[in-house]
């Protein structure tokens, strides 16, 4: 289904968009998206990003609910709508296929077996969330302190590569930016604390984001122009780093660790 999307033109939807673009094409108003978020066992905050993400990316609009005022409903935008279509027909077509393979009663019993298989999970998973279990920390996040949040995203987005996950405010005072794995925050302050500092220490870095092959992504960034603060540098603590400034001058590390040698 993913393929398909991508090759519709539809290729930024995030994970799980998947699951809640197309259960609430499926449901329509008979299901609320918190049983479709409860059914993907997301935290709130996840659950959050990933209908923000969503609305940014024009899936999903939200709506006051004419039953209740306070409340707001999400449904899905014309874009949403053609997406959930093109994963049907990506669906119908693997039907299609298992069909041929399988025939009608060996695909009715696949369905049954799997929809089994998910009972057990979800069984499993309510006796888990009956014991007393420690936090489990997920990540961590780095918040940039900046002037202009839209414009912050925006030189993130057109220079880096990454997306604008989701801005909150008129203007923007708070927003998200993630590529891969790595996500950053954006808050605004009036005047940034740190650049003034970052004057006079040196290389004092804001937020160090790992990857998987540094000299790459610094090819990369020299293609589209980024200014690089820092040229490549192989540092004795065993990583190899560049660095980048954003608009307002907070300097950020771009780093892959190099694997210990053996015998020193």
């Amino acid at each position: 289904m993913r393929h398909a999307l991508e090759q519709a033109g539809y290729d930024d939807l995030p994970r799980n968009g998947l699951y809640v673009i197309g259960g609430l094409a499926k449901e329509q108003d008979d299901v609320p998206l918190a049983q479709i978020i409860d059914d993907l066992r997301l935290s709130k905050q996840a659950a959050g990003q990933l209908v923000d993400t969503l609305v940014v990316r024009g899936y999903l609009e939200r709506r006051i609910d004419p039953q209740d005022r306070r409340r707001l409903s999400v449904s899905l935008t014309e874009r949403g709508r053609d997406a959930a279509g093109v994963q049907t027909k990506a669906r119908e077509d693997v039907d299609q296929a298992l069909v041929e393979k399988v025939g009608h009663k060996g695909l009715s019993a696949l369905r049954r077996m799997l929809a089994a298989l998910i009972g057990i999970g979800k069984d499993s998973l309510k006796d888990r969330d009956r014991q007393i279990r420690a936090p489990h920390i997920r990540g961590i996040i780095p918040i940039l302190f900046v002037t202009d949040v839209r414009r912050t995203a925006q030189f993130f987005a057109d220079q880096l590569g990454f997306a604008i996950d989701f801005l909150h405010g008129a203007p923007p005072f708070y927003g998200s930016v993630s590529r891969d794995g790595a996500r950053l925050h954006l808050r605004y302050v009036a005047a940034p604390n740190f650049t003034e500092l970052a004057t006079r220490e040196d290389s004092l870095i804001l937020a160090s984001v790992e990857v998987s092959d540094v000299h790459a992504l610094h090819a990369e960034f020299e293609k589209r122009g980024v200014n690089i603060a820092r040229e490549l540098v192989d540092q004795p603590w065993g990583g190899t780093d560049f660095h980048i400034r954003d608009p307002d001058g907070n300097e950020i590390s771009f780093v892959t660790y190099r694997p210990p040698s053996i015998g020193g």
